[in-house]
C-alpha cells in the first residue's frame, strides 16, 4: 500500500497547480492512494484525476488561523500516515515543515520560483533555509535554482523540469501558420514579470516597425497601472491587454515571436509552450530560460532590464523570416526533454526511490 499526501496552496490558476493537474494521472496510476491538500479556499481551474482525494484545510479545520491550521495539518498527517509528503510553494513548504516536526514522515519540498526571490526578503529566505534542513529532499525546476542551495541543502536538491502537456502533433505547429505582425507575452501582471520593460522595448522597436502590435495575456494586480503606463507612452492602440485565454496556444502560434521580460522565474510554462510550438522566443536571463535557451541557436537571452538589447532582438526576428523559422524549428526540439511522459517518469522514479 503506497500513499502520497501533496500539499498545495489551491488548485486554481497557476504554474504549480498546472503541474499538479498534469501529474495527477501518473500519480494515480502508480500509487495506491493520492491526497491533494489545499491550504486556501478557491475555485478549481485545472482538471484533477478523479481518483485523487481532495481535502480543503480551511473546511477541515473550521478556522481561518494559521496556527490552528498547522495543528490541523499535523492531525491529518498522523491520521493518514502517508509514505511521503510532497509540498509545493515556499510559504506553505515552511508551514508543512513546522507541522511535521517530530513525526516520522518524509517530507520533500518543491520550489517553484527563483530561490533568491522570496516574498519577505532575506529574513524569510533564512527562515526557509532553516526549515528546509528538516526536509528529506528539495525538488527544483532548474539547474540554476539547484545551485542557489549551498552545503547540505544543495546535497538534498534534485532537478525535475516542468512538463509540457502537449500532443506531439502540436509540436512545431506554429511553423505552418501564417503570422500576424505582433509580439506576444503571457504571464501574471505582477512586478516579478516586469512587463514595463517589455513595453519600453516595444516602444523602441515600434519606431521602425509601426505595423506591429504587442499583445499581453494575463491578469494581475498591476493591470491598471500598466494600462495607464501604455497610455502615457501613446501606445494604447498597439499594446493590447487580453486578459486570460482558454486558447492561448492558438494566439501564440500566429505571433511573430514570444517575449518574456521577468526579473525572476521558476520555469515559465508559457515560455516552454511557445518553444515547443515552434515560435521564436526572447527571454531575460532567468531560471528556466537559461537552462533551455542556447542564445542565438533556439532563442535569445537578454540581460535583466536590458531594454535596448531586447528591442534589437525583436528587430532581428521581425526583419529576418529565415532566422525566425530557424530559431522556431530548433526551439521545438525542447519537447523531447519536457514532454509529459518523460517528466512524469522522473517524478515517479524519484518518489519511489524516496519511499524505499
Amino acid at each position: 500500500m503506497s500513499k502520497l499526501l501533496i500539499s498545495c496552496a489551491t488548485l486554481g490558476h497557476g504554474g504549480a497547480e498546472r503541474v499538479l493537474s498534469i501529474l495527477s494521472h501518473s500519480f494515480a496510476d502508480n500509487f495506491d492512494e493520492i491526497i491533494y491538500l489545499m491550504w486556501l479556499k478557491g475555485n478549481m481551474f485545472y482538471k484533477i484525476d478523479p481518483r485523487v482525494r481532495l481535502i480543503s484545510l480551511p473546511d477541515y479545520s473550521g478556522y481561518n488561523n494559521r496556527y490552528r491550521e498547522i495543528l490541523a495539518f499535523r492531525k491529518i498527517v498522523k491520521k493518514e500516515k502517508p509514505d511521503l509528503v510532497l509540498s509545493f510553494l515556499t510559504p506553505f513548504n515552511m508551514l508543512v515543515q513546522l507541522a511535521t516536526v517530530g513525526l516520522q514522515i518524509k517530507v520533500v519540498v518543491c520550489e517553484r520560483n527563483d530561490p533568491h526571490y522570496v516574498p519577505g526578503g532575506k529574513i524569510m529566505e533564512k527562515l526557509r533555509d532553516f526549515t528546509y534542513r528538516w526536509s528529506y529532499g528539495i525538488l527544483t525546476q532548474t539547474d540554476y535554482s539547484k545551485k542557489c542551495y549551498k552545503g547540505k541543502l544543495g546535497e538534498k536538491a534534485t532537478v525535475i523540469y516542468n512538463p509540457v502537456m502537449m500532443n506531439r502533433e502540436e509540436v512545431g505547429s506554429a511553423l505552418l501558420k501564417e503570422k500576424s505582425k505582433r509580439i506576444i507575452t503571457v504571464g501574471r501582471l505582477h512586478p516579478q514579470k516586469n512587463q514595463r520593460m517589455l513595453i519600453d522595448s516595444f516602444a523602441i522597436f515600434f519606431k521602425d516597425h509601426p505595423t506591429y502590435e504587442l499583445v499581453i495575456f494575463g491578469e494581475g494586480p498591476l493591470k491598471q497601472e500598466l494600462i495607464h503606463y501604455v497610455e502615457q507612452r501613446g501606445l494604447s492602440k498597439v499594446v493590447k491587454f487580453m486578459g486570460q485565454s482558454d486558447n492561448v496556444w492558438e494566439e501564440i502560434k500566429v505571433s511573430k515571436m514570444f517575449v518574456l521580460s521577468s526579473i525572476a522565474e521558476g520555469m515559465s510554462n508559457a515560455l516552454i509552450e511557445a518553444m515547443c510550438l515552434g515560435v521564436p522566443v526572447i527571454s531575460t536571463k532567468v531560471a528556466g530560460a537559461v537552462d533551455l535557451i542556447k542564445d542565438g541557436e533556439n532563442g535569445y537571452l537578454i540581460d535583466l532590464k536590458d531594454v535596448k538589447g531586447m528591442s534589437q532582438r525583436m528587430s532581428q526576428i521581425a526583419d529576418n523570416e529565415a532566422l525566425a523559422n530557424q530559431l522556431g524549428t530548433i526551439a521545438a526540439k525542447v519537447y523531447e526533454l519536457l514532454n509529459e511522459q518523460t517528466i512524469s517518469k522522473r517524478w515517479i522514479d524519484y518518489i519511489w526511490n524516496t519511499i524505499k
